[in-house]
């Protein structure tokens, strides 16, 4: 992530936008849903509170984006660089969703900057944070779990280059009682990942087949996870990924859905759809919401039934196998790692 100033090739000071709040859903795309009145309306998981915001602050973090560099400095530049995709995407997205001159399929320039930014959506939220803190954390216990007295002096002298009797002890402690501990990377390392999970998930995007579905109300509603993925047949043996949905929904606005299909569908590019097909797209965005769900204030209540959870992350494993917390069950900690304020200099 490390880039020297005067390489970097985006324009301005990017660190302008260390201790400034991040968006996690872009604010342009909540504008969709916002009223004649510049409002939107948020229901919160779990417990479904609902209360009326704005878009610049709702689905935002002070520093969710900021990283340390390599010089122990706290840098803004991904953040800079999403306001770069952001504003390209915007653009691109007005083009489809204008209601007088709106056309579909996009033009191919403003296919690839769709599809960045739908690459880059769903790498950057907090679910992705967490499934990452979740994985580093079983894996960590997995490699210390029924490691014996040579093993830890071992494993610290390969760490520390020595094994003093109090590290070795407090090693003991640590191993004896993992159950007590967790072990949270750096939010650096999440911000380290996006580039490279997205670049991988472009392809996948763009060769896919986009169609339009319109509705004739404006009857969806979104959410801090607005890239969902939708296979017919279901199965954790082969697992669900942006490389095997048979399709990706990202609704546009309250009556636009774009899906990409995996294979060619028997319908044009632009087609009407039913209020069947917007309750299930919203039975979606209500159940994999991480923290929030958006909508206009005039659409009404949420069902309570939708508030369930998805799970953080599907593993396959023997019955008899103690998962860790997080795993094949629904969100009990929401929280992610949080950047401290950093002090400017």
């Amino acid at each position: 992530m490390e880039t020297h100033a005067e390489e970097w090739p985006l324009p301005g000071d990017p660190n302008q936008f260390v201790g400034a709040r991040h968006h996690t859903v872009p604010r342009f795309y909540l504008e969709y849903w916002a009223d004649t009145n510049g409002r939107i309306d948020v229901v919160e998981k779990p417990g479904g509170r609902r209360y009326t915001t704005v878009p610049k602050t709702a689905s935002a973090e002070t520093d969710f984006y900021t990283y340390i560099d390599l010089d122990g400095n706290p840098a803004g530049r991904m953040e800079q660089a999403l306001g770069v995709i952001e504003a390209a995407a915007s653009g691109a997205i007005g083009r489809i969703t204008h209601p007088q001159s709106g056309q579909f399929p996009p033009p191919p320039d403003d296919k690839h900057e769709i599809a960045t930014l739908i690459a880059f959506q769903k790498v950057r939220g907090k679910r992705q944070r967490r499934v990452i803190e979740t994985l580093a954390d079983f894996s960590m216990k997995i490699q210390l779990s029924g490691l014996d007295r040579n093993s830890s002096k071992r494993l610290l002298e390969d760490r520390r280059g020595h094994a003093n009797q109090d590290a070795s002890a407090e090693m003991a402690d640590l191993v004896a009682n993992l159950d007590r501990y967790s072990f949270v990377p750096d939010p650096n390392d999440h911000i380290r990942m996006m580039g490279m999970m997205a670049d991988k998930l472009l392809d996948s995007l763009m060769r896919r087949h986009w169609y339009l579905c319109m509705f004739d109300e404006p009857i969806l509603i979104t959410c801090d996870e607005p890239v969902m993925l939708y296979q017919r047949n279901p199965s954790p043996l082969r697992g669900q990924g942006v490389g095997n949905a048979d399709e990706i929904w990202f609704p546009l606005n309250p009556s636009m859905l774009l899906i990409l299909a995996l294979e060619p569908r028997p319908m044009p590019e632009r087609f009407r759809g039913s209020v069947e097909r917007a309750q299930l797209v919203n039975a979606f965005a209500a159940y994999y919401a991480y923290q929030n769900i958006f909508l206009n204030p005039q659409q009404s209540a949420i069902d309570a039934e939708l508030l369930a959870d998805a799970p953080l992350l599907q593993v396959t494993a023997p019955p008899e196998m103690i998962l860790s917390d997080g795993f094949n069950r629904p969100l009990k900690n929401r929280t992610t790692a949080r950047r401290r304020k950093p002090k400017r200099k």
